[in-house]
């Protein structure tokens, strides 16, 4: 491992993350407002990037970046932007824990909250929802897109933080793939904001809601989240954008240049049958709750939020009937596409696993019989599928031990179940004392600790953040 040279990139990144604390400062200005915990924010973060950029400065760069640095790169700068983007918390007065648990709910996009947000100053509010808009896409991409000199050897920090099976390489060049995914992020960003203002909610509300729709995020600037809005057109414009940012972003780029390759993708169209299925059967599960038309209105609404792991609520689910709340819970499992903002296990991996259970069945009943998975008319290398398969066993075996150590405190199986969930698959409301009612305030500071954990683990999938914790990883070169 060359620490020097990971060192003095996550000294580059902290230099380049001080930057995101200006709009808050700017509106800190406009609401009359305290500017002094984001400018202390921004001043640490620069500073301690500028100590580790030279103080590790190295002429290998990027020219020596391999895939053992990428993971250690990736993980460490997501885990660091939490601690600096917690600093304005702190400075308003929330105890060190809750400011990491919101910061680092925040980023991974999570939207578990420890925080009540009708009580936090705007300026405050602003930066929430921008951890979430900053996480959506990625501090790598995000990099990648602003320093061309970073292409060289950019492809493994990519693959390290670009959620997703395999690389969705749009362009010959890593940079012009990072830039052409933030241009389409952008673009729906404004088309969300233009959409809500027009709607008649505020432009902070807007602003702050588009943030936290198209990230797959989540937070809201009500406690009642959408609910608040009370309003079938608001909520179908972000239950839109939601089921935009849930989807490949490959594939809306291509959409945007009139190529609608998403019509002819597998994953596309197991997502929509996935969102279909689960909003028709809740449909009919809260027929006896709602009227016909509400109870599609909210079947939909939550099935697309839950699934995405954007997390807004537009009615309490925790009153519906357990077979309700058992779909949702599995649509946590299930996520966003690859490629896209939201969490889960991704939808290829699901569509994968069921294809490649269905070939093990056919070659017990006819062993001759050679079959391939295939995915896109290709046929799927055995190394993918055996890390589609690692991926799973190792995502079910933490979300196992988790929800064991919750239990543990005293906490029902329902609550030590969905709020295991809801953090490893970055959803945020989970169910129970987690629900969509509730938040995470009352968990103690331990609990806190591990479901950030499991945040962290969940927004980088896995093998980036898993690896830091296996000595070996250290020492040998790969």
């Amino acid at each position: 491992m060359n620490i020097r040279l990971v060192l003095n990139l996550l000294g580059k990144l902290l230099s380049m993350f001080s930057l995101s604390f200006t709009l808050p400062i700017i509106a800190a200005f406009i609401y009359g407002e305290s500017a002094i915990p984001f400018v202390l924010a921004a001043g640490l973060s620069l500073s301690s990037g500028l100590f580790l950029s030279k103080a590790f400065k190295t002429e290998e760069e990027f020219e020596s970046l391999r895939h053992k640095e990428s993971f250690a790169i990736v993980a460490l700068i997501w885990l660091l932007m939490s601690v600096f983007g917690a600093v304005p918390y702190i400075i308003h007065h929330i105890s060190p824990v809750d400011a990491f648990f919101e910061s680092m709910s925040g980023f991974t996009t999570t939207g578990a909250s420890v925080l009540t947000p009708e009580e936090l100053p705007k300026s405050l509010l602003l930066w929430r929802s921008m951890t979430q808009w900053i996480g959506g896409m990625g501090i790598i991409v995000l990099f990648l897109a602003i320093f061309p000199n970073v292409a060289r050897r950019s492809a493994v920090l990519f693959q390290a933080e670009y959620p997703g099976v395999t690389l969705s390489k749009i362009k010959p060049r890593i940079r012009d793939t990072a830039s052409s995914l933030y241009k389409v992020y952008l673009t729906l960003t404004v088309l969300e904001i233009a959409a809500l203002y027009l709607l008649g909610l505020s432009l902070f509300d807007a602003v702050n809601h588009t943030f936290t729709t198209l990230s797959t995020g989540g937070y809201s600037t009500h406690s009642e989240s959408i609910a608040y809005f009370s309003n079938p057109y608001v909520e179908g414009v972000i239950a839109l954008f939601a089921f935009l940012g849930g989807m490949n972003f490959a594939l809306i780029y291509f959409a945007f240049r009139g190529n609608f390759t998403l019509l002819k993708n597998s994953e596309f169209r197991a997502y929509v049958v996935f969102l279909a299925i689960a909003s028709l059967a809740l449909t009919i599960l809260n027929i006896d709750k709602y009227s016909i038309f509400d109870s599609l209105r909210f079947s939909m609404f939550q099935s697309i939020s839950i699934m995405t792991t954007t997390g807004f609520t537009t009615a309490d689910f925790d009153t519906w009937s357990d077979s309700a709340k058992l779909i949702l819970l599995t649509l946590m499992f299930i996520g966003g596409s690859s490629g896209s903002t939201g969490g889960g296990i991704k939808v290829v991996r699901i569509y994968l696993l069921i294809k490649y259970s269905i070939q093990q069945i056919l070659r017990a009943a006819e062993p001759r019989t050679i079959r391939a998975v295939k995915f896109e008319g290709r046929a799927i290398k055995k190394e993918v599928l055996d890390d589609i398969a690692a991926f799973f066993i190792l995502y079910i075996f933490i979300f196992a031990l988790s929800s064991l150590i919750v239990s543990l405190f005293g906490y029902d199986v329902v609550t030590s179940i969905s709020a295991t969930a809801a953090t490893l698959g970055n959803v945020g409301p989970g169910m129970g004392l987690a629900g969509a009612s509730e938040n995470y305030v009352a968990f103690p500071s331990c609990i806190k600790l591990l479901l950030s954990m499991n945040m962290w683990i969940g927004r980088l999938e896995i093998f980036t953040v898993v690896s830091l914790f296996i000595p070996s990883f250290w020492r040998e070169r790969w």
